[in-house]
Formats: structure tokens, C-alpha cells, sequence
């Protein structure tokens, strides 16, 4: 589902912190109180002076780039360019366009921004702030060591300037190797509790080529008792332990193909072990700045319960995953799903979330939208998992993500709506709440804390779940020291 991503969240506010310089202009003394206050960073302040002085000199244009600017500082990049339109109807210049195409860089539109800069970086390559923007539009995109050259400019024009450390960052966090250590937990109103821990490593060996690899252990419980129980095994509980090794390929800046085949062994308390080959691959394309698609395949266990992953049903997967940004406001997504179960079941889903941002003030940016969800098994085979007909979902939702500091962060969503399937009287009330909670947002380690509650009421009553994670990384550029600023 579509939503605001913690590390891109704080990569947009940190860096969006930058700006152009500001030429030393402007007579009236609400404007340079303005500036001041910017330039202390204390934006809002800032903006509602502007407001008073541009109130009286409507057009002062300096004034109105300072307006679009601090705009883009606190996050709003589409109120910045809002501010920009109304500017360059008088006509743009080398400012304006400059200002355009930092705006949506920070915005991620790495298309638009080096239509817009890469000629005046061409024209001017030893002017910094050209340089600077080409850094951050270049390391957007499946090829961010294409931000190398001009970040070798940056660095060299300006060596250890605040400025030059932060883009420095940037360029550096999807350019890191890492190896990790994942562990969650989920409990559900079905005394069903899935215990998950590993490790795993992504080794970024060329330009281009990552090595993915992981080991999982995994335990699937449920009592004795329930119709969700392992079906024999002579116990309550299941141990999976899976192993896989995959690779990431980027074909060019707009393409990139994974892959990833492993085996997942199961171990009863009986002392039975069967085993699966499992794997996945998938295709994603940015076509333009404003649409991408991921097509996938996968093969592994249905694992909803220990009773279905008992009796060893395998699926066959299939997904498109569409996202369609058609402003800096909006974003849709919208997957589509097919499984072939070896039960001889079949399910169709589709899901779509849309979000509209309302909130940009430099600490906190809050999207508001819609979920919908549909999905349809054909059969219901009694094999330990739910397989309704005809589910329906639909949810308004709030998310808002929080910077509480330069290197921790705070991710919070909630959705509120109906559900309801065939065996339904009416719509009945489904809640989820989400939380993340990020340590290490540019640092080489990191830990992600996460929590997520989930309600659904139904003809019988209520069922709820809960779910856990912690999530230990350490990322490093030892491996491709020579391509890792």
C-alpha cells in the first residue's frame, strides 16, 4: 500500500533544510526579518512575516522566489511550486529555473528536475549549486552511483561545508551494503502466534549488481484445540526455517530485476521434516515521474495458519503493483494479485490506497486518503485458513510522519473504516493502526522498532491481531569503498 516511507520522509526534510542561496536584497524590515528567521530556520515564522511584507508589496519579486523557497524547505513542494507559476508569469530566468529544479528533485521527479538543471550544470560546471542539484536528482532512480561526479564537484567547490555533508549523505544510504537482523512476533484472537527471526545481507558487489541472501527461523503455533493446529506432527507447533539466495540487477536508471530461490524446511515435534523449494522475481519500471509498475511471481507455503502449512499447500503467485503520482499532492496505489493454491483453491484480489498530502511544516508531514480492498477464493477447503467469496474492505486513513531529531523519526498510521463478506448481515467495523519508530536514519547502524494492531468484528464477534518487530541493521560502504562517498 502506498504510503509515506520513513527513510524517503526524512531524506525530503532533512535536505530540503538546503536551499539556494538568498541574494542579499530587500529593503523593507519585514523581509529582512523574514530571512533572518529563515535563515535560523525557523520557517514558519518566516512565512507569515513574508505574508505581511508581500500583503503590502504584492510585487516584490524577490520576496515571492523567498515565499516559493521556504515553501520547499518545509516540505511543500507543491504549494513551492505553486508559488513559482505565479512568479515566472512575469517570466522565468537561470533563478527561477534553479529554484524549479531543486524543488523537484527534493520531490523526487528526477526527470523534471535534470531537464531543468542539467543544462545550466553543463553550462556553469564549477557553480555549486548546480552541481549540488544535479547530485540529488542523479541519485534518484535504480543508478544512484550516477550521483558520483557531481558529488566529486560538490566536494571539491566546497569541502566540508554543511551543505556538501548532507547531500553527502544522501548520495551515500542507497549506495550501502548492509547485513541486518529482523525478528517479529504475531498473536491473533485465533490463539494463532507466528515467532519470526533471521538474518539476512544485501551486498551491493558492482554498479548494478547486489547480492541478496537470508536465513530464516520460524515458528507457527496454535493450541491443540483449535481448528487451526498443525493437522499431525504430534504437537502444537511447527519450526520453518528458510534459506534463500537472490540478486538485484539494475538494467538501467528506470529498470531493475530481482530474483531470489531458497528452501523452506519444516520440522514437527514428531521429528518429520519435509521440505519446498520457494522463490520469487519481479520487474519494476519507473516510466516517467509520474507512473511505475512492479510485475511479480512467487512460489512459497500458505502459511496463514500451522494447520494449512501442516498439510504442505504450496502457491503460485501473481502481482502487478501500479503507483501514479499525478501531483505533488496525490499519490495512488493500486495492486492487483492471483494465487493458485495446491488445494486446488483459487484467490483474486485487488487493493487501492490513495493520499493527499495536507501537511508540510518542516517536522511533520500528514497525508489523509482512502483504502479499498477486494479479494475472492473460489473454493473454501477447510484447510485452516479464511477463504471468503466475496470480501470487501473500505477505509478512510490518516498517516503523518514525525521527525523527532537529525537521526530518529516516527511513522504513525491509522484506518478506520467497513468490511463485509457473503456470510454477512451487514458492513461491520475493521480499525489497523501502524507504528514505526526509525533509530539511524543516515548512521551506519540502525534500528527499526514497529507495532500493529488490527480489528475486525464479524457475525461472531470480534477478532483482533497484534504484531511486534525489531529490526538491527548495519550498513557499510567497505565492500565498494572506491563507488560510496
Amino acid at each position: 500500500m502506498a504510503q509515506v516511507k520513513p527513510l524517503a520522509a526524512a531524506l525530503a526534510l532533512a535536505l530540503a533544510c538546503i536551499a539556494l542561496p538568498v541574494a542579499a536584497q530587500g529593503p523593507a524590515a519585514l523581509h529582512k526579518s523574514a530571512r533572518e528567521a529563515a535563515w535560523a530556520g525557523r520557517t514558519g515564522e518566516a512565512l507569515h512575516l513574508l505574508e505581511q511584507h508581500l500583503a503590502e508589496h504584492p510585487d516584490d519579486r524577490d520576496a515571492r522566489l523567498d515565499r516559493a523557497r521556504w515553501l520547499a524547505w518545509r516540505g511543500d513542494y507543491a504549494g513551492s511550486v505553486e508559488a513559482l507559476d505565479a512568479v515566472e508569469k512575469s517570466g522565468d530566468d537561470d533563478e527561477t529555473r534553479a529554484l524549479r529544479a531543486r524543488v523537484m528533485a527534493w520531490a523526487g521527479r528526477r526527470d523534471a528536475a535534470l531537464a531543468l538543471n542539467t543544462p545550466m550544470y553543463q553550462a556553469k560546471p564549477d557553480d555549486y549549486d548546480a552541481a549540488w542539484t544535479q547530485t540529488l536528482a542523479e541519485r534518484l532512480g535504480e543508478r544512484p552511483e550516477n550521483a558520483i561526479p557531481p558529488l566529486a564537484a560538490v566536494q571539491r567547490l566546497q569541502p566540508g561545508a554543511r551543505d556538501t555533508l548532507e547531500i553527502e549523505k544522501a548520495v551515500r544510504l542507497p549506495l550501502y551494503s548492509f547485513v541486518g537482523m529482523p525478528a517479529t512476533v504475531y498473536g491473533d484472537s485465533d490463539d494463532i502466534e507466528i515467532r519470526n527471526w533471521g538474518q539476512q545481507a544485501d551486498i551491493r558487489i558492482s554498479d548494478g549488481v547486489r547480492l541478496l541472501g537470508d536465513v530464516v527461523r520460524r515458528t507457527h503455533q496454535a493450541p491443540l484445540t483449535s481448528p487451526f493446529a498443525p493437522a499431525f506432527g504430534g504437537g502444537d507447533s511447527i519450526d520453518e526455517t528458510r534459506v534463500g539466495l537472490g540478486a538485484h540487477l539494475d538494467a538501467s536508471v528506470d529498470v531493475g530485476f530481482e530474483f531470489w530461490a531458497g528452501r523452506s524446511e519444516l520440522g514437527f515435534d514428531n521429528g518429520v521434516d519435509t521440505g519446498a523449494t520457494i522463490g520469487r522475481m519481479s520487474l519494476a519500471h519507473r516510466a516517467s515521474d509520474t507512473f511505475s509498475y512492479t510485475l511479480g511471481i512467487e512460489r512459497d507455503r500458505v502459511a496463514y495458519s500451522p494447520r494449512v502449512l501442516s498439510l504442505g499447500v504450496m502457491r503460485n503467485t501473481g502481482t502487478v503493483d501500479l503507483r501514479y503520482t499525478p501531483s505533488l499532492r496525490d499519490t495512488v496505489a493500486v495492486r492487483l494479485g492471483a494465487d493458485n493454491f495446491s488445494d486446488s483453491n483459487h484467490r483474486r484480489a485487488v487493493s487501492g490506497d490513495w493520499r493527499h498530502a495536507i501537511v508540510r511544516n518542516g517536522t511533520a508531514n500528514v497525508d489523509v486518503g482512502l483504502q479499498a480492498d477486494w479479494l475472492g477464493f473460489t473454493d473454501g477447503p477447510q484447510s485452516g485458513y479464511y477463504s471468503p467469496d466475496n470480501y470487501r474492505r473500505i477505509a478512510p486513513v490518516i498517516s503523518s510522519y514525525v521527525a523527532l531529531g537529525p537521526e530518529m523519526a516516527l511513522y504513525a498510521s491509522a484506518a478506520v473504516g467497513v468490511q463485509r463478506d457473503e456470510s454477512f448481515q451487514g458492513w461491520k467495523r475493521a480499525s489497523d493502526v501502524g507504528l514505526d519508530l526509525t533509530l539511524g536514519i543516515f548512521s551506519q547502524w540502525q534500528l527499526v522498532a514497529s507495532a500493529g494492531y488490527s480489528e475486525r468484528l464479524n457475525e461472531f464477534g470480534q477478532y483482533t491481531g497484534t504484531s511486534y518487530g525489531l529490526q538491527l541493521r548495519y550498513r557499510f560502504c567497505e565492500f565498494r569503498a572506491d563507488r560510496c562517498p
